[in-house]
């Protein structure tokens, strides 16, 4: 599984409300921005200066947080984002099972695809498990 993130960053989702002109008409909308950096002031900065483009007439930030998002499956291209969970299962040492479940995120252009892609994931560990995956409307942002 390929993954950007570094011991050093975590991924932040900053939501915001934007006011939008698309074809001369205002449009408001909700987004979600997936940021990778060290600090939350950084990913507001990202954000802002996203933002601060000719098509957006206002917006504000609503909330940060670190993201439950473990992993991105950055080889994957479509258009739409998915987020799965995985569950890692294994033995310690009195026998005993554990798990751990992370969340990864990937793209695709269909919800047929994005299982298929989830499903090649989970083969690249041992005895990793899907439990879910829905479609989120995250935006990555990479600089």
């Amino acid at each position: 599984m390929q993954t950007t993130k570094t011991d050093k960053t975590m991924l932040i989702e900053v939501r915001t409300k934007v006011s939008l002109v698309m074809d001369n008409k205002p449009r408001k909308t909700t987004e979600t921005y997936l940021v990778e950096k060290e600090f939350f002031s950084e990913a507001e900065y990202t954000v802002t200066k996203l933002l601060s483009g000719e098509t957006v007439q206002e917006f504000e930030i609503q909330s940060m947080r670190i993201s439950p998002i473990k992993e991105l499956a950055t080889q994957f291209k479509g258009e739409h984002s998915f987020m799965a969970t995985l569950r890692d299962i294994w033995t310690d040492d009195k026998g005993n099972e554990k798990y751990l479940r992370y969340k990864v995120l990937l793209w695709a252009d269909t919800l047929t695809q994005a299982n298929q892609r989830v499903q090649e994931l989970s083969k690249e560990g041992y005895d990793m498990l899907v439990e879910g995956i829905r479609q989120v409307d995250y935006i990555y942002i990479t600089e």
